[in-house]
């Protein structure tokens, strides 16, 4: 067993301390991933990130977060099975990464294990790169450094451009191993369902409120569907505006 991800956006600011309040025994009381926890709410560009290496079943700082009502139109979440172990419990090693790029702060989460991504090779403009040990900041950074290099400073992007530019070092970086992650900068949130990802799409009181729910295996009792394995989804707002199957 590897790690968990989880995700929402949103058109309105809404509150996930339901699907929060399901998450969280999975690390280490109901499920293995007890080697940290992290978690994403977006305000318009920023992020607050807010995480801890501690295990999430275990952890009154985020049952407190999940109680407060914080409410967000994009969230990003993770609880963490560290794989190697000897990468091992540390703030450096445990999801969701953050980076400034554009204007915008950008977060990355992953499920999955990708041996050897330390052999490859080194890219030609590196801006990014990883403070602590897993593949998984590695291939974050791989992302980030392909996005920085091939749009423009300023210049406004598409969920199809998106898509484009990062498309090859997804298709290099998944054939090490696994690769399931979330990548958000508020606006959209990018998913790559390598094996096995989840989305609950509903609106919330009315059909103006559309929200869109990601998790590496259903929460609830909800009509989740399993997203194509290799597909890559890109969401706006609630919805998708994006996608490319495998």
């Amino acid at each position: 067993m590897m790690c968990e991800l989880f995700a929402m956006s949103a058109n309105q600011p809404t509150d996930v301390e339901k699907y929060l309040s399901l998450l969280m025994p999975r690390g280490g009381k109901t499920g293995p991933h007890a080697d940290g926890w992290g978690i994403a709410y977006y305000e318009g560009r920023a992020s607050r990130v807010f995480k801890d290496a501690a295990p999430a079943a275990e952890s009154r700082y985020l049952a407190m977060l999940a109680r407060a009502g914080l409410k967000s139109t994009s969230v990003v979440a993770h609880i963490r099975k560290a794989n190697p172990s000897v990468i091992g419990r540390a703030t450096a090693n445990t999801h969701p990464f953050e980076r400034e790029w554009n204007g915008y702060s950008w977060v990355f989460a992953h499920n999955g294990k990708l041996p050897g991504i330390e052999s490859l090779k080194p890219q030609r403009y590196s801006r990014f790169q990883p403070l602590g040990g897993t593949d998984s900041e590695q291939a974050f950074c791989r992302i980030m450094n392909v996005l920085s290099r091939n749009i423009m400073w300023g210049e406004s992007t598409t969920s199809e451009r998106i898509i484009e530019v990062v498309r090859p070092v997804v298709k290099q970086l998944s054939k090490l191993g696994e690769f399931n992650f979330i990548l958000s900068n508020g606006e959209y949130t990018l998913v790559h369902a390598h094996t096995n990802l989840h989305a609950l799409e509903h609106s919330a009181g009315t059909s103006h409120n559309a929200i869109c729910v990601l998790a590496t295996a259903p929460l609830t009792d909800e009509a989740w569907q399993a997203l194509a394995p290799g597909s890559i989804h890109v969401y706006k707002a609630g919805r998708t505006v994006g996608m490319l199957d495998a």
